[in-house]
């Protein structure tokens, strides 16, 4: 067994952060310049070049002006024999190597073949090329270890990081989103925006994306709302967050094609993080009292943050 291996539970168990436990278990001595490995996360994060249109208080979705959520990102696979690769979910840029998505949007296919998947970034149009759109090769696939699937009425630990084979410098079309402090907690009635390709007719059958990236507005639901029956009762856990309207059946909800795309919030600042993830919903947008559920993207800041340690020393 390594020494690394054997000193690293122990160190979490001492009461250390991930990085400093992970310098600590695997770099030399020589190598520890600082007390911990710096992790280069981008400073500009958060600002689009070109501004989302958050003025008006849309209630329902609508197309996004392009390139205003220049984190967005279209996860595509090649499904087995074919030449043509085809949008699964969404993800977010959060660092020139790395995208933040669902630990499901794998669920179809093992995660460590990465040659079948691939990364689009700076598109708006998803179904014709888009001048601006920049396709980059996956080099690795990390999903939470706890995850478990197709266990659909417990989809804890559904986070997921991917690394890309070559960086991703920022220009007007591809931007950082920021990631949030650890356990920062919104507010119940904050207003959010989730962005996407999502199912735009809302039917329980053959999904139909959105020629365009779709936004749309959605308030912050309280835990202990969520989690009352008429709801999600226990599926909902501490670790995720509700967004959506209650009682009515109209507005938007985030749909199947926007699994593992972004919710996005501004707290005080112009700056824009990814609060969550989108994990699970009803099939159809719009079914009464089933908001849309993410992964809180806060709560898994360290398990982020060590995989990137991880994945520095492992390989």
């Amino acid at each position: 067994m390594a020494v690394g291996s054997f000193f690293l539970p122990l160190l979490l168990l001492l009461g250390l952060d991930c990085e400093t436990a992970f310098t600590r278990a695997f770099v030399p001595n020589h190598f520890q310049q600082h007390e911990v490995l710096h992790l280069d996360w981008p400073w500009d994060c958060g600002l689009a070049h070109f501004k989302p249109n958050t003025a008006q208080r849309i209630v329902s979705g609508t197309e996004a002006i392009p390139h205003s959520w220049p984190w967005q990102v279209s996860l595509q696979v090649r499904p087995r024999g074919s030449k043509h690769y085809v949008h699964v979910c969404g993800g977010t840029l959060i660092h020139k190597n790395w995208v933040l998505t669902a630990a499901h949007c794998f669920q179809k296919g093992k995660p460590e073949d990465v040659s079948s998947w691939r990364l689009v970034l700076g598109k708006h149009q998803l179904k014709r090329p888009d001048m601006a759109e920049h396709i980059f090769p996956v080099k690795r696939i990390y999903r939470h270890e706890r995850f478990r699937y197709p266990m659909h009425s417990e989809l804890d630990y559904d986070i997921a990081l991917v690394k890309v084979s070559t960086e991703i410098m920022p220009t007007n079309f591809v931007r950082y989103a920021c990631l949030p402090q650890k356990q920062t907690n919104l507010k119940p009635g904050h207003y959010c925006w989730v962005t996407g390709w999502g199912d735009i007719r809302g039917g329980k059958a053959n999904v139909s994306l959105a020629d365009a990236l779709n936004q749309a507005r959605l308030p912050i639901i309280d835990h202990k709302t969520c989690r009352q029956k008429k709801f999600w009762g226990e599926r909902v856990r501490d670790s995720m967050i509700c967004a959506g309207f209650r009682d009515t059946g109209g507005p938007p909800a985030a749909c199947q094609g926007d699994s593992g795309g972004p919710l996005m919030c501004q707290l005080g600042q112009d700056r824009w993080e990814v609060h969550g993830v989108v994990s699970f919903g009803s099939i159809g947008c719009t079914v009464e009292n089933k908001p849309s559920v993410f992964t809180r993207t806060a709560d898994y800041i360290p398990w982020i943050e060590a995989t990137r340690i991880r994945d520095f020393f492992l390989h």
